[in-house]
């Protein structure tokens, strides 16, 4: 996930930075971590041209000098220049770009994950409007995964995004989790999730289940035995564990009750903390915070508000 950076001459990068920045507020010397210093985009851009760089790469290697874009001045202090850098340099696939892949794109984006693979068949529809953060009324009847795409972009240019109009099968699985740090389980039925998260456990890459119904959501991580927490290390297939769907869902789920769940009232409430639990869990596993196996299982009743943790 990290590509190594080589020490940079803060005498070059001050200059470029100097037709952007005032002279008052940079450093004769390089700064350092206890005092970094935060840039304007145009600052960025500017040192991306000198380097012929994309954009992200560049901002990672000015993190790399405790030179912060400005957009990441409010991380500082719960980010690290590393921990901000791996997120840059980051790749995370959502399934469904929904309700809960389009809040968790979002606060991604927002929190500095660098690329995205989005892919969702749908479109957005009007019953969309009450829970779904990229379905506004000039976005009905456009498909959900280029609406995520554009909006991303909208808010991080420097992103790298990908979308897929397609729905997840065991054919396309293998091509759309290659290169992917995180799956993020966005899906509307169980099937479909057991066949994301044993895709996942294969490739080796770390798995996010996120589940909503009503004022519910469910949501734990799973990173595969073996894998390396911080990003996707192909793995021996024969070392996988079991999948924590089969354990959570062991009946599965039946087309009647598939039907149900789609026609049953979902709450913003449930969809927007499920999906910020979902993306808490993925910097775990980004930062190298997470251990091997299924992780603590997290029940969030919004309705209460309340939110349980189990050891399963």
């Amino acid at each position: 996930m990290m590509t190594s950076i080589p020490a940079l001459s803060w005498a070059d990068l001050r200059s470029v930075l100097l037709a952007h920045v005032p002279a008052s507020v940079l450093p004769e010397d390089r700064p350092q971590a206890h005092a970094p210093l935060f840039v304007p985009r145009v600052a960025t851009e500017a040192w991306a041209r000198a380097r012929r760089l994309p954009l992200r790469q560049a901002m990672a290697e000015l993190l790399s000098c405790h030179v912060w874009p400005e957009r990441f001045k409010r991380n500082y202090g719960l980010f690290d220049a590393d921990a901000m850098r791996r997120l840059l340099m980051a790749r995370v696939f959502l399934a469904g770009c929904g309700g809960l892949g389009g809040h968790a794109a979002s606060l991604l984006v927002r929190l500095g994950v660098g690329a995205l693979v989005l892919c969702d068949p749908d479109s957005f529809e009007e019953s969309n409007l009450n829970r779904q953060a990229f379905c506004t009324e000039s976005t009905l009847g456009r498909p959900k995964a280029q609406v995520a795409a554009r909006a991303v972009q909208g808010m991080a240019g420097h992103v790298d995004v990908a979308a897929h109009v397609l729905a997840v099968n065991a054919d396309n699985l293998p091509g759309l989790l290659h290169g992917t740090d995180v799956v993020l389980d966005c899906l509307d039925n169980i099937t479909d999730k057991i066949l994301l998260e044993e895709a996942a456990l294969r490739a080796g890459v770390p798995f996010v289940h996120g589940g909503v119904l009503r004022h519910e959501g469910f949501v734990f991580r799973h990173v595969p035995g073996g894998a390396q927490a911080q990003g996707a290390q192909e793995t021996d297939t024969q070392a996988t564990a079991a999948p924590g769907l089969r354990r959570l869902y062991p009946q599965g789920q039946s087309r009647r009750e598939q039907e149900a769940a789609r026609a049953a009232g979902v709450s913003v409430l449930s969809v927007a903390g499920t999906a910020s639990l979902m993306v808490g869990q993925c910097l775990a596993i980004l930062l190298g915070r997470a251990t091997p196996g299924c992780g603590r299982l997290y029940h969030l009743d919004a309705a209460l508000p309340e939110l349980e943790a189990f050891d399963w």
